[in-house]
């Protein structure tokens, strides 16, 4: 597969071309949506990378001084990661493993519609490739209240979110209502770590504010960022 090198800021990122892969540079690193405003990544933080992708977030953290441990189930965008990781002499570590809520050794992955490799997702079957991945509990991940944590894992934040009660000092995730469009599920959670944490901030608010069962189909982004933070 035809290799593409980007750069930004003295970051650089190999994508894969006709991949998603540019896209998230694009999103992770040139726009920089796991931080914002609402907080910074910080020299001597420990990041845990749940849905680690090609390391765009890896490589954001590291440049800033962070150290981060890497969880992505596909054994290629590993390799990606390591290649990545490699291009900008940064060291993290990597486990080729999906972090989940229940006590499954291994489950299926089931890869994101024209290679939209961000979207590869235990819980939605996109009708495409598919491949059986480890597994490692939550439980054996978060284990220390000073680490940090980003979560993008396309719907299998949910049922961790729902049973975790260790919570990252700071926390970033994506919510993914293409998966389970519930609204009273994405608020309940919200409630809950709300008792847990002195700022949360909704990339988008709209969506606690409403009163349908369902997404509705007039959302086009059926994703909302979420920032937990002292």
């Amino acid at each position: 597969m035809k290799i593409k090198k980007l750069e930004h800021k003295g970051l650089i990122l190999n994508a894969r071309v006709g991949t998603s892969d540019e896209k998230t540079f694009d999103e992770v690193i040139v726009r920089n949506v796991y931080e914002k405003r609402y907080f910074k990544i910080q020299t001597g933080e420990h990041w845990i990378d749940l849905g680690g992708n090609v390391g765009a977030f890896a490589l954001n953290a590291i440049s800033k001084g962070a150290t981060v441990d890497i969880y992505e189930p596909d054994p290629f965008n590993c390799k990606m990661i390591e290649k990545n990781l490699k291009a900008n002499n940064f060291d993290a570590n990597i486990f080729q493993k999906a972090v989940v809520a229940n006590d499954l050794k291994k489950m299926t992955m089931y890869v994101g519609n024209n290679m939209q490799v961000w979207r590869n997702s235990l819980y939605k079957n996109w009708g495409n490739q598919k491949f059986t991945v480890p597994c490692v509990h939550y439980s054996e991940v978060f284990k220390n209240e000073s680490d940090c944590c980003k979560m993008d894992i396309e719907g299998a934040e949910m049922p961790i979110l729902e049973a975790m009660d260790l919570f990252p000092r700071k926390m970033v995730f994506e919510w993914s209502f293409d998966i389970d469009g519930r609204i009273e599920r994405y608020k309940n959670t919200i409630d809950n770590l709300k008792k847990n944490y002195t700022n949360l901030v909704e990339q988008d608010k709209r969506f606690y504010n409403l009163s349908d069962y369902i997404i509705p189909s007039r959302f086009i982004v059926k994703a909302n960022n979420i920032y937990c933070y002292e």
